[in-house]
């Protein structure tokens, strides 16, 4: 066998470089309490009831709730979405997001279906959610919240590094 020492000294140094990729989110949570359930029952579908407008990354949202339903779901399920609603220039914002149904202790409802939905809000008034959130002969509670986990991504960072 040779000597393996003598042939890496002889082999010329190796240059090295690196990046890196950042990703930045502003991320916040808004509760959306509905009181008194009962009374929003029989409602047809596509009647909403809107959470209060809330600030996150520059940006303006709101949640709008459908307790009878999103036409394009099946009979019997409320729905909710999340809402650009303006603020900064409000084209090609990308949010990442989780929307529940909580009950009072603050617990997800075990019969909530919550989906993690990452998506471009193109233009103010653009909403992104989930037509089966809950069933509605599940909510037999008169109060609960629906919680909106919010995080607004943010222009992403390519740096390059010298060197090594």
């Amino acid at each position: 066998m040779g000597n393996t020492s003598s042939s890496w000294a002889k082999r010329p140094p190796v240059s090295t470089t690196s990046s890196v990729f950042t990703t930045e989110a502003t991320t916040a949570v808004h509760n959306f309490v509905v009181k008194n359930y009962s009374l929003l029952d029989g409602v047809g579908a596509d009647v909403c009831v809107t959470s209060s407008t809330f600030s996150v990354g520059g940006y303006d949202w709101c949640i709008n709730f459908f307790p009878g339903g999103d036409a394009r779901a099946p009979a019997g399920y409320a729905a909710a979405f999340l809402h650009l609603c303006g603020g900064a220039p409000a084209t090609g914002v990308m949010a990442k997001f989780t929307l529940s149904v909580r009950k009072q202790d603050g617990k997800v409802h075990r019969d909530c279906s919550p989906l993690i939905i990452t998506g471009t809000f193109e233009s103010a008034a653009m909403g992104w959610g989930n037509v089966r959130i809950i069933k509605k002969s599940k909510l037999r509670e008169d109060c609960f919240t629906i919680r909106c986990d919010l995080a607004v991504i943010q222009n992403p960072i390519q740096e390059e590094m010298l060197p090594n």
